[in-house]
């Protein structure tokens, strides 16, 4: 009964160090956002840890209720403890020794508080702090009643203590905190998104769209842009056949209507409208009329795509003109540009699958002249950099300083270019051989991102 007692008393002080280390860390680690869900789905638990999160004044008095629980258990862990594993030691030190008794009792001293130490620091502290860490939302709400009963019976204690700190904090030259900031930048958000990739809980695909979501503001319409070589126009003077003709063999839904050239485009037409058109045929067939029932808003190529994709949102259109800095006709831009930067190349029952990436052998890939040098980078994990130009074909014609023709070849950073084919004056396919030791990281990364390489 002499040893159950005591072991008992320490056991309970321990552990009750544990319990606030823990609801402190727990506080701490807690994820808002799921807590968030939790309580709208009716946890009254999840509701008031939210409540503590979201309130500087709460948070500061639950962390000082745990922060006064810690000392008051340590000190009498240590008043009550180290008495006691003194005295345990003090006898067999000395009846096996010949130490004196002032010295064997500091020996004796000595080992209690280390023993002691070793207790409370491993059990009560880092023990308690990891399982916290681990499980700090499960931890959080079992924790939240008893910590808030213990609040309320140290209130007084609290309220003189954080009064000091505060007026300690003046005296630095540091204003208490108004509220907690737990907002998040965007690459913040995606360092966490890559984080949460890497541990399997979310898919490629989903981080392929988050990531894809960010990079919305660091793109221009410039760069996801149709070029103006390959805009199907239709001229406000051409007749009602041409335009059948012109929109059976190209199948698109929306054409800019133009007066003498593309540099003018004065409106659009939409295949919707054309069919009406023949089936009620009220009018003389006139382009211009419909160029004025469907004006076409005039955009700069350095516009952000997620501000036109706020405009597009906004004005309820989906296709605009875009004027390079000398105020002529760059090309168009429509919505399903803006929609495939985010979810990738969208196929309908009319387009031809086209193949961004084309495995030829182990170290050689064929893509388009039209890709990107961000995407380019983004698959292949590369550096590639360009002020003065955005896409593949573009690379090389800088390189090469003339136009380029099938065959030419230039090398950028240990990786070679070959032009393989052109679409006008343009470049369309190129051929890509990879330094060796990113060909396996290339595969990896567009495997693991829904991708597939074809043979």
């Amino acid at each position: 009964m002499d040893v159950v007692i005591p072991v008992t008393v320490i056991t309970i002080l321990i552990l009750l160090n544990g319990i606030f280390v823990a609801a402190e860390f727990a506080l701490i680690a807690a994820p808002p956002t799921r807590l968030a869900q939790e309580s709208a789905a009716g946890s009254r638990l999840a509701a008031q840890v939210l409540a503590v999160l979201r309130d500087t004044d709460r948070q500061n008095r639950y962390l000082a209720t745990a922060q006064i629980g810690i000392t008051i258990v340590s000190l009498g862990l240590g008043m009550y403890g180290e008495h006691i594993l003194a005295d345990w030691l003090l006898i067999p030190l000395q009846h096996y020794t010949i130490l004196a008794k002032p010295i064997a009792h500091t020996i004796a001293s000595v080992l209690a508080v280390a023993a002691l130490t070793y207790l409370h620091v491993v059990l009560g502290e880092m023990v308690a702090k990891s399982l916290a860490l681990q499980f700090a939302e499960a931890t959080a709400l079992r924790l939240i009643l008893p910590m808030t009963l213990m609040q309320r019976i140290l209130s007084p204690v609290i309220s003189l203590l954080n009064g000091l700190g505060n007026a300690a904090t003046r005296l630095l030259g540091v204003p208490p905190a108004e509220r907690v900031n737990r907002l998040f930048s965007p690459d913040e958000l995606e360092i966490i998104v890559e984080e949460s990739y890497a541990g399997g809980l979310i898919e490629p695909s989903q981080q392929l769209f988050i990531e894809n979501i960010f990079d919305l503001k660091e793109r221009s319409v410039g760069q996801v842009m149709t070029p103006r070589t390959r805009v199907v126009g239709i001229s406000v003077d051409q007749s009602e056949e041409d335009v059948l003709q012109i929109v059976c063999e190209t199948l698109h839904s929306r054409y800019p209507i133009y007066d003498s050239s593309l540099e003018q485009i004065i409106g659009m037409l939409h295949i919707k409208d054309l069919a009406r058109y023949r089936v009620h045929r009220e009018d003389d067939f006139d382009l211009r009329r419909f160029a004025q029932r469907r004006p076409v808003p005039f955009v700069p190529d350095t516009v952000p795509l997620d501000r036109m994709l706020a405009r597009f949102r906004r004005e309820r259109i989906s296709l605009a003109v875009v004027v390079d800095e000398f105020g002529g006709t760059a090309g168009i831009v429509t919505l399903e540009d803006l929609v495939e930067e985010v979810v990738g190349e969208i196929q309908d029952e009319f387009d031809t699958e086209e193949i961004p990436f084309e495995r030829i052998d182990e170290r050689r890939m064929r893509v388009q002249g039209a890709l990107l040098l961000d995407e380019l980078n983004q698959h292949f994990d590369l550096k590639l950099q360009d002020a003065e130009v955005d896409t593949v074909g573009g690379l090389i014609m800088s390189r090469l300083g003339q136009m380029p023709v099938p065959g030419d070849q230039v090398t950028v950073d240990g990786i070679l270019f070959v032009v393989e084919s052109l679409e006008g004056r343009a470049v369309q396919n190129v051929c890509i051989t990879l330094p060796e030791p990113a060909v396996d990281e290339a595969e990896d990364f567009v495997l693991d991102h829904g991708g597939e390489f074809t043979d």
